[in-house]
């Protein structure tokens, strides 16, 4: 599931390092920090769903004592 988060990730290095300008560098930091942001955040999902449902289970418990 990474998978994509790591090949992004080293796509938005690889072309950090090899923008012809400071200005290109800094918006690609921007705009793509920006955009592995948000991949990670939907692949990030499914974890705290399952989080969020197990501390909700939790609560159930504890309240029913």
């Amino acid at each position: 599931m990474y998978i994509v988060f790591i090949a992004l990730l080293y796509l938005w290095i690889m072309m950090i390092l090899t923008a012809p300008s400071l200005g290109s560098e800094i918006l690609l930091v921007l705009f793509g920090g920006t955009g592995l942001w948000v991949v990670y955040y939907l692949l990030n999902t499914a974890t705290r769903r399952r989080r969020r449902q197990l501390l909700e289970n939790a609560g159930d418990d504890e309240s029913s004592d």
